[in-house]
């Protein structure tokens, strides 16, 4: 029996993190014997559907020109009176109301909403991704740690593919691993279990260490 309780994510970027990320939430959610709150899922982005997405993303090529977040409702296993999918076909800005989702992923590799979202939300985990490779943390997790690793230069955003990855065939799934692991932390979390730890990760070299904060000592 469903409860009037609902908690509401929002999925920032419908790029290959955030796209497949949706997608395994959502068929958890559904073909599972979920009985927890309603789950509302918001996935918002502005780009349409381009050919060179279809590599790597969860499209096909009837869905070139469409808006993404458009796009992917008819993939999403929508059936279940436990979930809601709201796509918005708009990008993330400082004009964005964040205050009414209990929980934010921020999925599009740029340094302007993953900075603004640690700042005003209260729950927020954060996925990104570079060919093999992968970095997850959230607000559970050591910030000062996460600080240390490189930042992107103001508007400046970044593909989860290598420089002509898709002229080449030399297609890689680090953006597979962080939607499989933040799919899992938000399952853990939404069911008041405990979650996956922050870590930086690449398929051909495992688990890597985490930057080290040295504390200067003044003489």
């Amino acid at each position: 029996m469903v409860t009037n309780s609902e908690t509401k994510i929002l999925v920032i970027g419908a790029g290959g993190i955030g796209s497949l990320l949706t997608l395994h939430l959502a068929r958890a959610i559904s073909y599972s014997q979920w009985d927890y709150d309603v789950i509302e899922i918001t996935l918002m982005d502005g780009d349409v559907v381009e050919e060179r997405n279809l590599p790597h993303q969860q499209f096909t090529p009837e869905d070139i020109g469409k808006s993404k977040v458009n796009a992917l409702e008819r993939y999403i296993c929508n059936q279940s009176e436990y979930l809601q999918y709201i796509p918005i076909s708009n990008n993330f800005s400082t004009d964005t109301d964040i205050s009414k989702y209990d929980l934010i992923v921020v999925a599009v590799d740029r340094e302007e909403p993953r900075q603004l979202v640690r700042e005003k939300a209260n729950n927020w985990l954060e996925l990104r991704a570079t060919g093999d490779g992968c970095l997850i943390w959230s607000n559970l997790d050591e910030i000062e740690v996460l600080r240390l690793f490189p930042k992107l230069s103001p508007g400046k955003s970044a593909s989860c593919q290598h420089e002509n990855a898709v002229e080449t065939g030399n297609i890689q799934f680090g953006f597979a691993l962080a939607a499989a692991h933040g799919a899992q932390w938000i399952i853990q979390w939404l069911r008041f279990s405990l979650v996956p730890p922050g870590r930086t990760y690449t398929i051909h070299m495992g688990e890597l260490p985490l930057p080290r904060i040295v504390e200067v000592l003044e003489e």
